[in-house]
């Protein structure tokens, strides 16, 4: 919008000087004038170097000296020179008497005024550009964060209520449990000093019953024990969800993370997954989690081509950030590089 405005204001300028040069130079060859303008009024359009800008709007002045009829485009060039060199416009005033005409000066004003006009607009309109931008960017990140509240709100309760369970059932255990033992060992007490043979098959029916119904409550208990995640089955399940993708899952931890740890591993596991089917060209992908004796070593190694960290940094998932973070949360770190594919190394401390 700014640079078509420009090319309309020019237009402009460029149709009114050359009106002035026919009138005040009817005689004069004024389209090899109008050339020599509009060549150097597209070169500062085109050229970036503000030294040879300068040596242009000099070599303009120098011009003017020998050739008089390029004063009347002295509007079009100080409509330039704002842009360029803002209030320095001044110093090119002196050239319009050399030739004075006050149809001249009264439009080369004008043209400093749209100029200057144009170059304020643009700078509001940038300056709002960037200000939508930074609001954009402040609201993705708000998503994000909120998202990760959200998921972090979740992971908390399912802990809070895994921490219940355990609670009751080691009650269930210490109490129930310690119980039916109890009545298990005396049981066998009466069974040896009793003689009568039909009172020591009920006992025996009782004590199968109390048997059964130990294992029954160990078994329940157990289940409220185990209640947390099976970190290896909801990877494979996690694997599964990528067909298009062949992993291969090297598994070599024991089972006895907790449900925080197994949370974070299974969040940065998808978070790889998800970066190598979005953000890649790989059709294989490797999954090692492996125990060391200090820490836990989870590595993510794809075979892409192609790697690109500005969008995997700004992914809608957890992203490389919030990976991060929680490797410092365990006391670890975490490596990436891209070498014949891309690979993500994350190191969790033990305790």
């Amino acid at each position: 919008m700014f640079h078509l405005r420009r090319l309309l204001e020019k237009l402009f300028i460029i149709a009114f000087c050359l009106y002035n040069t026919y009138k005040k130079y009817p005689d004069e060859n004024l389209p090899l004038y109008f050339l020599i303008v509009l060549i150097i009024s597209s070169l500062l359009e085109l050229i970036e170097n503000r030294n040879v800008k300068l040596f242009l709007y000099a070599f303009f002045a120098a011009l003017i000296l020998f050739n008089q009829p390029l004063i009347m485009y002295v509007p079009l060039i100080v409509y330039d020179l704002y842009e360029d060199f803002k209030w320095f416009i001044i110093l090119a005033m002196p050239l319009i008497f050399v030739d004075f005409y006050v149809e001249n000066l009264m439009f080369s004003i004008f043209t400093a005024y749209i100029s200057i006009i144009t170059s304020k607009q643009n700078e509001t309109l940038e300056e709002n550009i960037r200000a939508r931008d930074k609001i954009k960017e402040d609201s993705l990140l708000l998503q994000k964060y909120n998202e990760q509240l959200r998921k972090d709100r979740e992971k908390n309760v399912h802990i809070a209520v895994l921490t219940e369970r355990n609670r009751i059932a080691k009650e269930l255990h210490d109490a129930i449990g310690h119980s039916l033992s109890s009545s298990i060992l005396q049981v066998e007490s009466l069974k040896i000093i009793t003689k009568d043979k039909s009172v020591l098959e009920k006992l025996d029916v009782l004590q199968e019953t109390l048997i059964r119904g130990m294992d029954d409550i160990r078994r329940s208990i157990h289940n409220l024990y185990s209640e947390s995640v099976d970190l290896k089955e909801q990877i494979e399940k996690l694997c599964a969800s990528f067909p298009n993708i062949d992993i291969e899952l090297v598994y070599k931890i024991n089972d006895n993370l907790s449900f925080d740890m197994k949370y974070d591993i299974l969040s940065i596991i998808k978070e790889g997954i998800t970066n190598c089917a979005k953000h890649s060209d790989a059709d294989k992908l490797k999954i090692i989690l492996l125990e060391q004796p200090k820490f836990y070593s989870l590595v993510l190694k794809d075979n892409g081509s192609k790697f690109d960290e500005e969008a995997i940094k700004n992914t809608r998932g957890i992203g490389l950030l919030s990976i991060k973070e929680i490797a410092h949360k365990y006391n670890g770190f975490l490596n990436y590089s891209y070498d014949n594919g891309f690979k993500l190394h994350v190191t969790l401390m033990k305790g």
